[in-house]
């Protein structure tokens, strides 16, 4: 380290954390494991699938297809129950990572010595030594050495990155050659940093709280939103016309089109009673069939991938 560090002196750390906060990250309310199931049943295509099942029994007074039926349910909550093992499990992972990142500690220069301290006690304005195998605690300028760093945990790329001080680049971004991030690894070199940001003004802190607030979603999972809505959308459209077209038929072309014929077929209460109640049977099962029950199955797959 260069002399003219000194590090941090007890005041300053105080004025500091008073200013910035710890480099400690806030915990968001996580949901209960039924709580995230009861949201996954509401996805566009298992709920389509679920009222036209139940209108579908409703209708036929259970002389519909329970072979049919029954595989449409086993299979919108195999598919529901897998999405919400694999939410809930990379919750949970995700808080074990943090719980064990709170024990770890740095090698931080204050008062012209180095000690060392548990990451959560780091505040803005820190000198900060690091070496390979270190986990780097915040985020910072790196002013003196040079590192090869592992960014997978921030961007999911595994291709090294190196990081030297006279680096230029846009603050923040994780391409900066002169800026290092939290979470990630040292995987080879030596250097010093000063800390600039800390606990959820990290850009760790912030992918944290992005991934417990689920407040974005994937593009795939926008596209096959997307798709399940247009899905949906073609199946009302056909099962109207088949509807209208039944009963035209009924009303209309099996009475030959005669007027008189046609308007004693709708004053036959019962007859017309029993063709809505076909024509809607009739739709239920159009709609039933124009969703396919593997979509949901085949999405969840592809997201937990």
């Amino acid at each position: 380290m260069k002399r003219d560090y000194k590090g941090l002196s007890a005041d300053a750390v105080e004025l500091s954390r008073k200013k910035y906060g710890d480099n400690s990250l806030s915990k968001e309310k996580t949901k209960s494991f039924f709580k995230r199931f009861l949201q996954n049943l509401s996805d566009p295509i298992i709920r389509v699938l679920i009222i036209a099942v139940i209108l579908e029994v409703v209708f036929t007074l259970g002389n519909c297809n329970w072979l049919e039926t029954a595989g449409i349910v086993i299979a919108v909550l195999i598919a529901t129950v897998v999405s919400t093992v694999s939410e809930h499990g990379s919750e949970r992972a995700f808080l074990k990572m943090q719980e064990a990142n709170k024990s770890a500690k740095a090698k931080v220069l204050r008062q012209g010595a180095v000690v060392e301290l548990p990451i959560e006690e780091i505040v803005v304005g820190d000198i900060i030594y690091l070496s390979s195998g270190d986990i780097i605690p915040a985020d910072g300028i790196l002013v003196e050495g040079k590192l090869t760093v592992d960014q997978s945990a921030l961007n999911g790329e595994s291709a090294e990155v190196e990081k030297i001080p006279e680096g230029r680049g846009e603050k923040g971004s994780l391409s900066s050659p002169a800026h290092v991030f939290r979470g990630s690894l040292v995987v080879d070199g030596e250097g010093t940093f000063k800390v600039e940001a800390v606990g959820n003004g990290t850009y760790y802190g912030m992918v944290a709280k992005d991934v417990q607030a689920e407040t974005r979603e994937s593009p795939l999972k926008l596209r096959l939103g997307v798709l399940a809505s247009q899905i949906s959308k073609l199946g009302y459209i056909m099962a109207a016309v088949v509807g209208l077209t039944y009963l035209f038929f009924a009303y209309v072309v099996d009475n030959s089109f005669d007027p008189a014929a046609i308007l004693e077929t709708l004053r036959n209460i019962p007859f017309v009673i029993a063709t809505l109640s076909h024509a809607l049977t009739l739709m239920i099962t159009v709609v039933v069939v124009a969703v396919p029950e593997g979509l949901p199955m085949m999405i969840t797959v592809v997201l937990s991938a």
